[in-house]
């Protein structure tokens, strides 16, 4: 094991006042000078070991003068904290949190959580319920039994097998009527370091079983209370409390410069302090009275178990932990006049990958893009939240994800509807309400006004539905040449501009001069010369995509095509703004460019879209053109969404928020508020999958299949399935998309944050929620 010693900052505290300061988002701590309100010290006492063997004292160095601001508050995300009690893993199931362990409610949820049962706080479970659990080495070597506090009626019974076996010959058990204690024994064996399934089965009775906490560790001969007790947070005083055979764990990805900082504790007290991550490496040091710091640093760029556990004094207070970064608080641009003009340019099947804008490498040339780039805000993970139109552009229009706006497909055969809800807010609804005459000229047959697409619009043409039009071919240049004349009739006032091409949807046609750029004359002999289609491919109807792979130099011509496409849109995008430039109108417009999903061109056996999770289909280009507001040239790599387009719009003109609108405005991302913390993005496939990215790392998961997990910097294809070889990167994704799916219907960025990092009012929210 390596030794490390950890850099830490030596500074003065504050002779007065109350150890509980007013939450701020900057803090700047200046050396010696006792004139900062934070009492910062070293990261462990000077000659005091780490807590683990083998690694290195602490040691106290003066540090340089850092100002730095809050990324992560520990009392805002306790509902992601797991606990350990006595080595033990302790479940709260009278906490929403409790969700992160309920096998992500796949294929359906089993749990109903936050009920209330005979007065208490509980998670009601179905007949047959399943939990997830993850244990480390030393959890799995010592696990003899389960321990829970449970509900049922007199004679009910209650099995538990623990990964596929029974527990042990006594994993049945007869319940009493109301609120019990219950031990089962687990065999030696059953369980391992990772991820465990416990599957809880009941007969009997008149009510499903009921639990508010569940214990997975070693025999205890006493009957213990409640375990809970050991480690509580007091939301209201912004603390947490650990007795010293207790410990909270969070599943992070720490970023550069990370720093765990809280105020003083009581003198004698010390809470010792772990980042470790899968290899093994780790960080830490001890938070105390005279030491309120400890450096996450070397662990940067890795996910880690951040453990907290008490030594020395019964019970050790820690009082506003948080995670900080260097640099003050990013502080929004001054006030800006409203964008005249809004343009929504979305590109039908464009993936991210094949624009170097977005993925640098790519082939595609896109002069024009690199040059709106530079006056744009580049969201570089940006997920639609579906893989094909229907789902993807409701999002859109809507703000709301998939399991609300309830959109599934063209012909209803996924589930839910076709047709947007006319009880949903739109973009183009807000906008007409602001006063902007809207207008849109799209190509996609799908989003049409039968749909509901159409609202909110004065003026709607859909170029796909008209006559003429030839195996679903309509040149770019064709729907432009269309929305720059109906913009030209109306940009006397505001005017939104809703404009859909669809130049890299099938059939795929090659455009020169970049086909022969991408796949030289000569260098190809196959019969896919001028253009490939789906039909040709053996087109799926339930897939939306093809059957048939072609040989390699056939699917490295699609590929040169379907790039060609790309740079053919490129050069749209120059004309658009070259014409709002001849207007002079430019720098009264928010332009925003993206795409409704992207298309597989073959990786995994597929072409075409509708068919899988992966980020060829929802990782999708976005930026956004609006320099008041979204500073040009800015690369944002945090986390993005489809959602949150229609806020950032809507905050962008001062015009009501939308009522159910589940995304956030990206403004403040854009202006570095919440940079620097890994943010989330989600993705749908019919509800029947769901997929989500958080830094390099990604989780997705099909029905009542085990979820897969991608290293999206080392397998961009996808093609790797590392959840059993990366434990503590799976049950980080577990944490997050596990709480995200219990309550997608009821997610409010703009109000709860993301599941990476809550807000104050989420965290609130979750202590009083059920979810039925």
């Amino acid at each position: 094991m390596t030794s490390v010693t950890v850099a830490t900052l030596a500074l003065a505290v504050a002779a007065c006042g109350s150890s509980k300061r007013p939450r701020g988002d900057s803090e700047a701590i200046a050396i010696a000078s006792g004139s900062d309100p934070v009492a910062a010290g070293s990261a462990g006492s000077s000659g005091a070991p780490l807590a683990d063997a083998g690694v290195a004292a602490a040691h106290v160095d003066a540090a340089p003068q850092r100002a730095e601001h809050t990324t992560f508050t520990l009392l805002d995300n306790r509902h992601a904290a797991h606990r350990r009690v006595s080595g033990d893993l302790v479940l709260d199931a009278s906490d929403i949190g409790f969700a992160r362990y309920t096998k992500l409610s796949m294929p359906a949820p089993r749990w109903k959580l936050g009920q209330t049962v005979d007065n208490q706080r509980a998670a009601v479970a179905d007949r047959t319920a399943y939990l997830e659990i993850p244990l480390t080495v030393d959890q799995a070597a010592s696990t003899r039994q389960l321990t829970a506090s449970v509900h049922g009626d007199a004679g009910q019974l209650l099995e538990v097998d623990v990964n596929g076996k029974r527990a042990s010959k006594q994993a049945t058990v007869k319940l009493a009527a109301g609120w019990q204690t219950i031990t089962i024994p687990i065999d030696d064996g059953r369980v391992f370091a990772g991820e465990n399934r416990l599957a809880l089965q009941t007969s009997g009775g008149n009510h499903n079983v009921a639990f508010t906490w569940l214990r997975v560790g070693a025999a205890h001969d006493d009957a213990a209370p409640d375990p809970r007790a050991a480690a509580t947070f007091d939301a209201a005083g912004d603390a947490l409390e650990l007795e010293p055979n207790a410990s909270l764990t969070w599943y992070v990805t720490i970023p550069d410069g990370a720093m765990l900082v809280a105020d003083p504790l009581a003198a004698g007290c010390r809470v010792d302090v772990q980042a470790r991550a899968g290899d093994d490496s780790f960080a830490g040091g001890f938070l105390g009275h005279d030491s309120t710091r400890v450096d996450l640093s070397p662990m940067s760029g890795k996910v880690v178990r951040l453990v907290l556990a008490a030594r020395d004094c019964p019970r050790s207070r820690v009082v506003h932990p948080r995670i900080t970064l260097i640099g003050p608080a990013a502080k929004p641009l001054p006030d800006a006049p409203a964008p005249k003009y809004i343009v929504l340019w979305i590109m039908d099947a464009l993936r991210a990958d094949r624009i170097p804008l977005f993925t640098p490498g790519a082939r595609a040339q896109t002069p024009n893009l690199d040059e709106l780039a530079k006056t744009s805000t580049i969201f570089r993970q940006y997920y639609v939240q579906g893989n094909e139109s229907q789902v993807s552009h409701s999002s859109i229009w809507t703000g709301l994800y998939p399991a609300v706006h309830n959109v599934r497909d063209n012909d209803n055969s996924q589930g839910g509807t076709w047709m947007l809800g006319k009880q949903f807010d739109l973009i183009a609804t807000k906008l007409s309400e602001a006063g902007f005459f809207t207008t849109a000229v799209t190509g996609n047959g799908f989003v049409n006004e039968d749909a509901g697409y159409g609202r909110g619009f004065k003026q709607y043409r859909n170029m796909m539905r008209e006559t003429g039009v030839l195996n679903n071919l309509i040149y770019g240049e064709k729907i432009v040449d269309a929305a720059i004349k109906q913009f030209d009739q109306h940009r006397s006032g505001p005017t939104y501009l809703f404009l859909g091409t669809i130049d890299n949807h099938s059939p795929w046609v090659a455009r020169k001069p970049w086909i022969d750029i991408y796949s030289p004359p000569g260098s190809y002999h196959g019969p896919f010369q001028e253009y490939g289609t789906a039909f040709d491919l053996g087109l799926s109807a339930t897939s939306m995509g093809c059957s048939k792979i072609p040989p390699p130099a056939d699917v490295e011509r699609l590929r040169a095509i379907y790039d060609s496409a790309i740079s053919y849109d490129d050069a749209q995008v120059g004309r658009m703004i070259q014409q709002l430039k001849d207007w002079g109108i430019w720098d009264q417009t928010m332009m925003i460019v993206t795409a409704d999903h992207g298309d597989e061109l073959f990786e995994d056996g597929r072409c075409g879209h509708g068919g899988s999770l992966r980020d060829t289909l929802e990782r999708v280009p976005f930026l956004i053109h609006d320099p008041a507001r979204f500073p040009g040239g800015t690369i944002v790599d945090e986390g993005a969404e489809s959602v949150d387009i229609l806020p950032s719009i809507v905050e962008a003109v001062g015009a009501p928020p939308a009522k159910a609108v589940q995304g956030a405005a990206l403004e403040p991302l854009a202006q570095g508020i919440g940079r620097g913390w890994a943010r989330p993005s989600y993705a749908s496939m019919y509800e029947q999958g769901h997929a989500m990215r958080i830094g390099r790392w990604k989780m997705r998961v099909m029905w009542a299949n085990s979820p897969v997990v991608n290293d999206l910097v080392d397998d961009p294809g996808e093609m790797t399935d590392v959840a059993a070889a990366k434990p503590t990167e799976r049950r980080m994704l577990t944490d997050n998309l596990g709480m995200f799916l219990a309550l997608r219907k009821l997610w409010k960025k703009s109000v709860w944050g993301v599941t990476t990092s809550m807000t104050t009012e989420g965290a609130a929210a979750l202590d009083t929620l059920a979810v039925p």
